[in-house]
């Protein structure tokens, strides 16, 4: 990522998006976030969402960007979004793991052997019923996660001195609405929750449900600010401009 060599103004808390760029505001929100690096794809076929993914060669934060997201006249819900996807990285949710460790998969594994090996119906049906749970587990962890991410994006925003509240809720504000069989049982089987779920959760400001014990190992990083929106760790905002590579 390259930051041009003009000098930035201090942006105001109700219209960053007409003074900021959105190279300056990804440096910034990297470095609240405390990521050693970020890269950014702009994909089409992501319509206009966007995506945070990593992969095990160099497990570099990577964020994959919608292009009809660039094209939308008001950047509150593009920054929104993109925050969210540089959470899901802060929150370490993008690693990817080896099959063995996902327990649906392994599940899945037990299953199938099972059946090539022709255990009894009721063992079958036991190996089944696991399978479900495991399923059922792993997307409400995602869910959790969704939520989580939303919430350590206001975070992020406003270590930038940014309205994070205000440009979250309009990304959320312009998700559509999930037709009614989702809504009644369709999302027990999704990672994302739906918009609605998620647009009251952040209007409550508190961490999705879970169980207590749940909370035990889960760690959320303080953000690092970034007053004026300015990166003191590249140069972003200095007053002679340097340009630098990030």
């Amino acid at each position: 990522m390259t930051i041009a060599p003009t000098p930035i103004p201090a942006a105001p808390h109700d219209e960053p998006a007409d003074l900021l760029g959105l190279a300056e505001l990804m440096c910034a929100l990297r470095h609240c976030a405390q990521l050693p690096g970020l890269l950014i794809r702009i994909t089409p076929d992501l319509d206009g969402n966007a995506e945070a993914f990593g992969r095990r060669c160099d497990r570099a934060p990577r964020i994959g960007l919608g292009a009809d997201l660039l094209t939308d006249s008001d950047s509150l819900p593009l920054y929104g979004v993109l925050a969210h996807e540089i959470a899901h990285h802060a929150l370490d949710h993008g690693r990817p793991r080896p099959l063995w460790c996902n327990p649906v998969w392994l599940a899945k594994a037990a299953l199938l052997g099972g059946l090539l090996v022709r255990l009894p119906l009721p063992v079958l049906a036991v190996l089944v019923c696991v399978v479900l749970a495991a399923a059922l587990a792993g997307a409400r962890r995602e869910r959790l996660q969704e939520y989580d991410a939303d919430t350590h994006a206001v975070r992020l925003l406003d270590a930038a001195e940014l309205p994070g509240r205000r440009m979250v809720a309009a990304a959320l504000a312009d998700l559509a609405a999930e037709p009614p069989g989702y809504r009644l049982i369709g999302w027990l089987f999704d990672g994302h929750p739906s918009a609605r779920a998620r647009r009251r959760n952040l209007a409550a400001g508190r961490p999705a449900r879970r169980l207590r014990w749940a909370l035990l190992w889960q760690r959320t990083p303080a953000p690092t600010p970034a007053p004026g929106f300015t990166c003191t760790a590249c140069g972003l905002g200095c007053p002679d401009g340097t340009g630098v590579d990030a």
